[in-house]
């Protein structure tokens, strides 16, 4: 995976959840005890450690077979499962192959491992979403089915809801039990291959779809579509994978290492390459986590507090304004990401300096000192990712 951590946004761990929790597996308790947050439910739009989600569902739905499991969950899920902003962009698409290619420019946004590309192979095209560096991991097939559950879903929202590939690919070596040959009884199905992969005819792709309403502005719906390669750089994605355990306390580097799998030293040293080190990160993702929250007028200030793990507003309220210059109640008022686009002449930092005027994108936040306001101290200046 080129040294990137593996994430993945929690709704799709969250499909899973559901089908454990209706074949009655012990879905809390095994939460409790495991290095997932234990309330990763209320937090889709999060990301999650891919090992220890894979390890995960296999353990605690360990009286299915990998396989079923991941079957019965890739049927359950839908692509409502994407943002709302992602499917409109797909849909928004005239044909079918060019709604593949929506989908292919949007899963950087849900999976940093899935490396997905469309391969023509005369008359047919091999539609390819394979998890880089899983290839060797005893429960890939559970990210292999939801991964082609989404293909075939967008290939059938252009197609008709009977359409079935005519052959799909596992990298997964697990032989598919009869369940899985009921429900795609005209399919061939391969497993221990190269890559993970439908197949399907180019005639039908080319064919235009109905119902593809008016082109949205740009590639893609979504506003952070341009920013897709730098959110999957190595502190982004820590950045990320913290933001689920800020409610929990449970923040401190030794158990951020051994969620990303890897030594307490070498993530400092990774750290350190990237100019950065982990409390300025764990600062950062409070910061992100907070401003995302704040945007969404139904939580109150008291539970976005909370949610990034302040034991009372003031303190939150005081950090905020360290790191933005503007309380959480201005920002809100203010119109939230709106009014980080318009920019505020009065709006300083702990440089002495006006925040310069920005776009609604994330915005990053780079410290001059390794503690800051959501830390303990800060000086700090807010600059757009882009």
């Amino acid at each position: 995976m080129d040294g990137r951590l593996a994430l993945v946004r929690a709704k799709h761990l969250i499909d899973y959840i559901s089908v454990l929790r209706e074949v009655g597996a012990p879905v809390d308790r095994d939460l409790a005890r495991s290095l997932l947050p234990p309330r990763i439910e209320e937090t889709p739009d999060l990301y999650v450690s891919i090992p220890v989600a894979l390890e995960w569902i296999a353990r605690t739905g360990h009286d299915l077979h990998p396989m079923e499991l991941g079957m019965i969950a890739g049927q359950k899920a839908s692509l409502a499962s994407l943002r709302p902003g992602h499917l409109a962009a797909i849909m928004s698409a005239q044909t079918g192959l060019t709604r593949l290619g929506s989908m292919i420019e949007i899963s950087r946004f849900e999976d940093s491992a899935l490396d997905m590309s469309i391969r023509h192979e005369g008359a047919d095209v091999r539609v390819i979403c394979t998890m880089a560096g899983f290839d060797r991991h005893l429960f890939v097939c559970l990210a292999e089915w939801l991964n082609l559950q989404a293909l075939i879903s967008v290939i059938r929202s252009a197609l008709g809801a009977a359409w079935c590939p005519s052959e799909i690919c596992f990298v997964s070596p697990m032989r598919p039990p009869q369940a899985v040959h009921e429900a795609f009884p005209d399919t061939r199905i391969l497993v221990g291959q190269r890559h993970t992969s439908v197949m399907v005819a180019r005639a039908d792709l080319a064919r235009p779809t109905c119902d593809a309403p008016a082109r949205m502005h740009g590639s893609l719906a979504s506003e952070d579509a341009q920013d897709g390669q730098s959110a999957w750089e190595f502190v982004s994605l820590l950045r990320m994978m913290i933001q689920p355990y800020l409610n929990d306390g449970r923040t401190d580097i030794a158990f951020a290492a051994e969620v990303a799998g890897i030594g307490t030293r070498t993530l400092q040293r990774r750290l350190r390459l990237s100019g950065s080190s982990y409390s300025r990160i764990v600062q950062e993702a409070r910061f992100a986590l907070a401003r995302s929250r704040l945007d969404e007028p139904g939580i109150k200030i008291i539970d976005v507090a909370m949610m990034v793990g302040y034991e009372s507003p003031q303190h939150f309220t005081r950090a905020f304004r360290r790191f933005t210059g503007i309380t959480p109640s201005q920002y809100r008022r203010q119109g939230g990401a709106k009014a980080a686009q318009t920019g505020h002449a009065d709006v300083t930092c702990n440089t002495g300096h006006a925040a310069p005027k920005v776009s609604s994108e994330t915005l990053r936040c780079t410290l001059t000192e390794p503690d800051g306001p959501f830390g303990r101290s800060a000086t700090a200046r807010v600059t757009a990712c882009r």
